[in-house]
């Protein structure tokens, strides 16, 4: 990938076969360094590569239009999170899971199982995000800052109970795989937008994961790449949230 040592860069994140890995990504700034147009599907190729034969690569597909009253279409409903995703929805080995708002697409030993789940709220454990907190999952992130990213942390508010958050119903229409048009009502745990702006991880949370080697940090030609280790994280972010510690809190408007 012109002189891109992007396998090299899995290695040092210690991602390995078998791994079920979640991918957030800005790849725009790759692109900008090594010009190269077949960039996002050569890193989808080697992560296919690295975590085969029997894990799962997941890229979140997330489209919030439902929640404004637009329709969701199963296959032609686009990502708002970035290339790979967007990419990844046109690839035939790729599923793509039911849910309208925080859908994934999902290659992989599991990707019947996950895109089959009927989860009716974004964050429940039944969901994408509960089977990769259950099945001990990654967050990969590329040019990201996982304090921005981790949703991981609304299924931890949502667990404990926040106060400044709560569960609003969305209905809309839905095309489903097989073409069929019907109405469908979904659940999010949404903020409380006249009290919070959005939920805040400090930085001071970065130290607690690296004390329990949850986060590995590594860089090229000044792009950062980090890993999550999805499970330990959650614990920890329920436990900052129920001991009220400040570390996971929503920001006052």
């Amino acid at each position: 990938m012109n002189d891109f040592p992007f396998d090299k860069i899995l290695n040092r994140l210690n991602i390995k076969k078998n791994d079920k890995i979640l991918v957030n990504s800005n790849i725009l700034r790759l692109i900008s360094i090594f010009k190269d147009k077949n960039l996002p599907k050569n890193i989808i190729e080697i992560l296919i590569k690295k975590i085969s034969p029997d894990g799962n690569l997941l890229f979140p597909a997330f489209n919030w239009d439902f929640c404004k009253g637009k329709s969701f279409d199963y296959f032609n409903t686009k990502s708002n999170t970035g290339a790979l995703s967007n990419l990844s929805l046109k690839m035939k080995d790729f599923n793509r899971s039911k849910n309208p708002i925080y859908s994934f697409t999902i290659y992989g030993k599991d990707k019947n199982k996950i895109s089959s789940m009927q989860h009716k709220s974004c964050f429940g454990f039944d969901s994408p995000f509960g089977y990769l907190i259950k099945n001990k999952g990654k967050n990969l992130f590329i040019d990201i800052d996982y304090k921005e990213a981790f949703t991981f942390v609304h299924v931890a508010e949502e667990k404990i109970g926040v106060n400044y958050r709560y569960i609003k119903k969305f209905e809309g229409k839905y095309t489903e795989r097989n073409g069929k048009k019907i109405n469908k009502t979904y659940k999010m745990y949404v903020r409380k937008i006249n009290e919070v702006s959005k939920t805040v991880i400090d930085k001071k949370f970065d130290k607690i994961l690296k004390n329990k080697k949850a986060l590995i940090q590594t860089s090229f030609k000044k792009i950062k790449f980090s890993i999550i280790d999805i499970n330990v994280a959650y614990e920890l972010m329920k436990s900052e949230i129920k001991n009220n510690s400040g570390l996971i809190r929503g920001e006052k408007i």
